[in-house]
């Protein structure tokens, strides 16, 4: 039944009422549960803008809005202010809950509240035939992985799960939301922008934006082997000097900065490269100051060490000191494998041991990369990419592509069937 509300009246409403239940909400919960909270309203706010989008390109409902008069308040037909709310109100507001309401029963609520008021919100949102189509996606893509990254979040649990899920919403951020946002502003659709190039050029652009990206994400996945995600209220508990900390002291930020320039030279953007200069600028003045504070008083004398000898946008030749030494255990008696050892040990790797997979006590099939701690840990090619960080920036980049997900795991395949698969080794 459609409400009997004005539109002028029903839109700031919807868009407001949640943001109003979440402020409440917040007054009685912890930092990880509001970190967790804020982690899932942008993950809903991504996804149900993009969700939104295609239920309104596909008929699946509509909105009326098309004439509003705040002048960049809708795109692609949908209100960005309706969806923020509603974003706070299927991510903030279930996790700031969380520790009242078990997870499960939040879900079946949200639901069955948003299959009532789609109904109900009748001329804000106009409803088509096939309008559930949208609601499942909408749950699938936005409420159900937005509220296990907040829930996982607040309670500090599966660090792998909730570094994966941030790196997904970071990505999509980076290369959709922010292109997106530049574009609409100069009037220009992805097409548009796109078919200024030949598909080989177009192919070097996305490979010159892979690199930092690849780097990137190698630098978030040695914050989750810390135990540790790239969120601020949710760092490692250690301090990170190995992978890419070993080279440069905010990999994520500089790898995010040169992504944004690639994306403008490839899209004719100049939007894009100023926001670039602006995160560059906000790392260099606002963010460093707040996080070089903090990390002092948690660290000690062992961050100003690190920052003495590792730049913070200029990366460093040769590895710092990773926190201690590791080990490559390779087969000396493996006509494939020993040249591999041999190779690594002519050049004088920084805090890496060389020794002999015969004599491990573990009875190793692969090649196997290790530190005291156990923290890094590696076989097979990603062993050598691992090692490979002992050496220069030039071959820990190898290294990292040798990692990157995807393509790590046809990497191995190949090597495996070039020769390099695992095998009994005497003693």
């Amino acid at each position: 039944m459609p409400a009997d509300v004005p539109l002028e009246v029903l839109r700031p409403a919807v868009a407001l009422v949640p943001w109003l239940l979440a402020g409440a909400a917040t007054v009685t919960t912890d930092r990880p549960r509001r970190s967790g909270a804020a982690l899932a309203a942008l993950w809903n706010a991504v996804a149900l803008v993009a969700v939104n989008a295609v239920a309104v390109r596909a008929g699946w409902w509509s909105f009326g809005t098309a004439d509003a008069p705040v002048v960049g308040s809708v795109w692609a037909g949908v209100p960005v202010d309706v969806v923020l709310g509603w974003a706070v109100l299927w991510g903030a507001v279930p996790v700031l809950l969380g520790g009242l309401v078990r997870p499960a029963l939040t879900v079946t609520v949200l639901v069955a509240a948003d299959l009532i008021a789609m109904a109900a919100l009748e001329p804000l949102v106009v409803l088509g035939p096939a309008w559930l189509w949208g609601e499942a996606a909408a749950v699938a893509v936005a409420l159900v992985p937005g509220l296990v990254l907040g829930e996982l979040t607040a309670r500090r649990r599966a660090i792998r799960v909730r570094s994966w899920l941030q790196t997904l919403l970071f990505t999509a951020i980076l290369t959709w939301c922010l292109p997106t946002v530049a574009l609409a502003f100069a009037g220009r659709s992805w097409g548009e922008a796109l078919a200024a190039w030949s598909r080989p050029v177009l192919s070097l652009w996305i490979q010159g934006g892979l690199l930092p990206a690849i780097v990137a994400q190698r630098a978030v996945a040695e914050f989750a082997e810390y135990g540790g995600t790239p969120f601020p209220w949710d760092p490692p508990p250690r301090l990170v000097r190995t992978g890419p900390y070993a080279y440069l002291a905010n990999p994520m930020q500089a790898c995010a900065a040169a992504i944004l320039l690639v994306e403008a030279a490839a899209l004719r953007e100049w939007r894009l490269a100023a926001a670039a200069l602006v995160a560059v600028a906000f790392a260099a003045a606002l963010a460093a100051r707040h996080e070089g504070g903090e990390l002092a008083g948690r660290f000690g004398p062992d961050w100003r060490d690190y920052r003495r000898t590792v730049p913070t946008w200029r990366p460093r030749p040769r590895p710092v000191d990773g926190g201690g030494p590791a080990e490559l255990w390779v087969s000396a008696t493996c006509a494939v494998c020993a040249p591999v050892g041999a190779w690594f040990a002519a050049r004088a790797p920084e805090q890496l041991t060389i020794r002999a997979a015969e004599e491990h006590p573990a009875g190793l099939r692969r090649v196997r990369y290790a530190r005291p701690d156990g923290s890094g840990a590696a076989s097979g090619l990603a062993a050598i990419g691992r090692a490979l960080e002992h050496l220069s920036l030039g071959w820990a980049l190898v290294g990292w592509i040798l990692r990157a997900p995807v393509l790590a795991p046809v990497l191995q395949v190949a090597a495996d069937a070039l020769g390099g698969g695992p095998r009994r080794l005497p003693g």
